[in-house]
């Protein structure tokens, strides 16, 4: 997106429009405004879909994620980190993984072209929809798409009620489905 990963854009513009904060920035112009997808339309290109995630997936199925994201997705390139927790009594219990596991995380950042019968949202669900089949997690920083109950086998609803009703029992704030979910279904 952007042109971000152009090795000519990269040697030309400021080292300060690299980093993933101006990125953001971009994005959300984007995201408001739609100008990239304006260009698009009038120049007959198929719509696109924003794809911007990082998974964690345990290893032994790191080669199963990999060949579905090539074959499915096709965003090149990706980030490929090892990850694990730094001792084994770690827990995050909204973010549950196995703290013993070893996991790679896969980020990428990019858009991908829709086919014609393609909705909206359905690369992004075929990620998410993949990542928990193989009992990985997807970080929530970018859109999500789960379905409420998805969202909540997840990412402990449970846990999650018990900590919403002690720290806002007056619901001010919304709730982590709400942010994270709520403005892209």
């Amino acid at each position: 997106i952007f042109l971000a990963q152009n090795p000519i854009v990269r040697k030309v513009v400021p080292k300060s429009w690299l980093r993933s904060s101006f990125y953001w920035q971009l994005f959300a112009l984007e995201r408001r405004f739609g100008i990239l997808r304006t260009i698009d339309q009038m120049l007959g290109k198929p719509k696109r879909e924003f794809v911007i995630q990082d998974v964690e997936i345990p290893i032994e199925s790191s080669a199963e994620f990999l060949n579905f994201f090539e074959r499915e997705i096709g965003i090149s390139p990706i980030w490929v980190c090892p990850t694990k927790a730094p001792n084994a009594s770690a827990r995050w219990p909204l973010y549950s993984l196995d703290p013993t596991a070893l996991y790679m995380n896969f980020g990428f950042w990019s858009s991908v072209e829709l086919g014609p019968n393609e909705e909206p949202g359905s690369k992004n669900r075929a990620i998410e929809a993949k990542v928990t089949a193989l009992n990985g997690r997807k970080s929530l920083y970018s859109t999500s798409f789960y379905s409420r109950d998805d969202f909540w086998s997840s990412y402990n609803g449970d846990e999650y009620a018990s900590l919403k009703k002690k720290y806002d029992p007056d619901h001010v704030f919304p709730d982590l489905y709400e942010k994270c979910v709520g403005g892209t279904r």
